[in-house]
């Protein structure tokens, strides 16, 4: 069996890899920053043949307490390095996977610093 200050001393040095992986997607979530686009078809509101029309690039943004949506206009590009929502999602799903992974490393370094200490 592996004795408590040297599992405490590993235990110390995977919670500070970790905490430079969490870093590390920290950074990438950041920069791939995602805008939440939604291609609409809407009405002209000229009772034509032809509605609706599009589609057209739309933002879903929260203003005064209710979803609104804006339009980006007809001729909108996505920005250099725009990232996929999925990319998006898989980035954040493997940071709350860290995360959780952190939360038990501490709990598993708090027991063992009380065994350490003789408290039970």
């Amino acid at each position: 069996m592996t004795p408590l200050p040297d599992l405490l001393a590993r235990l110390l040095q995977e919670l500070a890899h970790l905490e430079a992986l969490l870093e590390e997607e920290r950074q990438a979530i950041a920069v791939l920053s995602p805008l939440p686009v939604y291609w609409r078809r809407v009405p002209c509101g000229k009772s034509c043949r032809r509605c609706p029309h599009g589609p057209y690039p739309y933002l879903r943004v929260k203003k005064e307490g209710k979803w609104r949506w804006q339009y980006l206009g007809k001729g909108w590009q996505p920005p250099e390095g725009f990232a996929r929502p999925r990319e998006f999602r898989e980035r954040l799903t493997r940071y709350r996977a860290l995360l959780r992974r952190r939360e038990e490393l501490l709990d598993r370094l708090d027991r063992a610093e009380q065994s350490l200490r003789g408290v039970k």
